[in-house]
């Protein structure tokens, strides 16, 4: 499953790419007008075979035309937006996953012994667990990722999801 997600979904953008999911946001591609990017957008949609995500009920319409798969979300909530995610698309993954990069939607790569240079170079990881965890990152950006207490709280954010 992969998706596009409109300027108005930033943080569903972000909440998908941690649950590992390859999530193109509208506004990296780079357009100057709504109306050219919203031609942009569906015209990136069906050539990749993404799944659309908007809140623009006339976006759609144009999908439904083209016959591109879409959920239109009306959640303001990420949650929610999971939510509505889940119910349209069977088969959501609901656990964080170290696949894609949350800022960029560039692949993972898991760091090697050897590499601690890289983790001590950036002010935000935290020195005191290399060598103790494990670390991603990201071959795009270089950003780190790792298991701290926010990927719990993620977790635990998203088990409420799972009741019915």
């Amino acid at each position: 499953m992969r998706f596009i997600a409109d300027r108005m979904l930033g943080k569903l953008c972000t909440w998908l790419r941690i649950l590992g999911y390859d999530t193109v946001y509208a506004a990296d591609l780079g357009t100057n007008s709504d109306e050219n990017e919203d031609r942009v957008i569906l015209s990136f949609a069906a050539r990749e075979s993404r799944i659309l995500l908007t809140r623009d009920r006339v976006m759609t319409r144009l999908a439904d035309r083209e016959g591109i798969r879409y959920v239109l979300v009306r959640g303001d909530d990420v949650m929610e937006q999971l939510a509505e995610i889940i119910r349209y698309v069977p088969g959501v993954n609901l656990e964080p996953v170290p696949l894609r990069c949350s800022e960029c939607n560039g692949e993972l790569r898991k760091m090697v012994a050897g590499e601690e240079y890289v983790l001590r170079a950036k002010s935000y990881v935290p020195a005191d667990r290399i060598g103790e965890m494990d670390f991603w990152i990201c071959k795009t950006c270089g950003r780190v990722y790792w298991r701290g207490s926010h990927w719990r709280n993620m977790r635990m954010q998203l088990q409420r999801l799972k009741r019915p």
